[in-house]
């Protein structure tokens, strides 16, 4: 089934609640929790919606996970072409997931609960669906043409987030969301997020590492962005094609840790059996032992790809891998 059939339904309260441009769903849920300074100007057709947030206090580095929920009904339906995420200071890590309407998940998830987690699937459930991430302050995630996510009224939304009070005063930790709403026509296929996440890292106190591995995909997609996941110890990160007649293609070297994300001008494609092959690199300037983990601490090494099905299909299927061996030939495999 098409994305124009899916998404027929009027775009309930995207003009009609407004009292001018710029104010659509403005507090949609109420900030009732910690009072931060993070403003992020709400999209000219929309909403936005925010974290009750938490103090950190000095010294502490936690992840918490915090469940959101969007304004409207089951019955209103919102195609998006491009969401925006800020955090306040000292924010290290975001990820932003959708739970399925009227499932197990967004059932055990009540509005405004927050937890201690190590990942939002652990604090919600796996149903999840990854809708963006950063490791910066602020994210503009604007999809390809064409492409864009579908949500609904009423939907529940995890938001995990990652602080690290590096100060000497309790910090608050907030996250703002801003939804852009657009015509249905515009959202022909749903984007999704595949993670490739290699857990077999390891650097000695003192020492440097490489991590090479590769994850390949089992259904026709096409790539529009790659997005790197290493933390402060993280170096280069390197990506080729892998599989099919491009194998061993280089697609994207970023040397820098601050250049997190490769927006493609032409979308990779790929066929089932065709993936990516990445290698992690780190320099651990600690007296102690470095793998795979989700506080400031430890690192990550992941690939994150952002996709949706070739040809007429409105949905792809999940897609990604948990490595956690190496081969004989220095490759983790899933």
């Amino acid at each position: 089934m098409r994305a124009t059939t899916l998404l027929s339904s009027a775009l309930i309260l995207a003009a009609g609640c407004a009292t001018q441009p710029g104010q659509q769903f403005a507090d949609a849920q109420a900030g009732a929790g910690v009072a931060a300074q993070l403003e992020l100007e709400l999209p000219a057709r929309g909403f936005q919606v925010e974290t009750l947030g938490v103090m950190v206090e000095p010294g502490e580095d936690i992840r918490w996970c915090e469940a959101v929920q969007l304004p409207g009904g089951p019955n209103d339906v919102y195609p998006v072409d491009r969401i925006e995420a800020a955090m306040t200071a000292h924010g290290q890590d975001l990820i932003v997931s959708a739970a399925p309407v009227g499932g197990d998940t967004a059932a055990i998830m009540d509005v405004g609960a927050r937890v201690p987690c190590t990942r939002a699937g652990e604090a919600f459930g796996e149903a999840l669906s990854e809708v963006t991430s950063t490791q910066l302050p602020y994210h503009d995630q604007r999809f390809a043409p064409g492409v864009g996510q579908v949500f609904h009224g009423g939907q529940k939304i995890a938001v995990d987030y990652h602080f690290l009070n590096d100060s000497a005063e309790p910090q608050p930790a907030k996250v703002k969301l801003n939804f852009h709403v657009v015509q249905p026509a515009a959202v022909q296929h749903v984007a999704r997020t595949a993670g490739f996440h290699n857990l077999t890292i390891y650097t000695p106190p003192g020492g440097r590492s490489s991590h090479l591995a590769e994850c390949r995909v089992d259904q026709e997609l096409s790539v529009g962005e790659l997005v790197r996941r290493t933390q402060a110890r993280g170096t280069a990160f390197t990506v080729w094609r892998s599989g099919g007649e491009r194998d061993g293609e280089l697609v994207w070297h970023s040397p820098d840790p601050n250049d997190t994300r490769l927006e493609l001008t032409e979308p990779i494609h790929l066929m089932p059996g065709e993936g990516f092959q990445f290698e992690c690199d780190y320099e651990n300037s600690t007296d102690l032992e470095l793998r795979f983990g989700v506080n400031a601490t430890d690192e990550m090494c992941t690939l994150n790809a952002i996709y949706w099905p070739s040809g007429d299909a409105a949905v792809a299927a999940p897609q990604g891998c948990l490595l956690f061996e190496v081969g004989p030939d220095g490759i983790a495999r899933k």
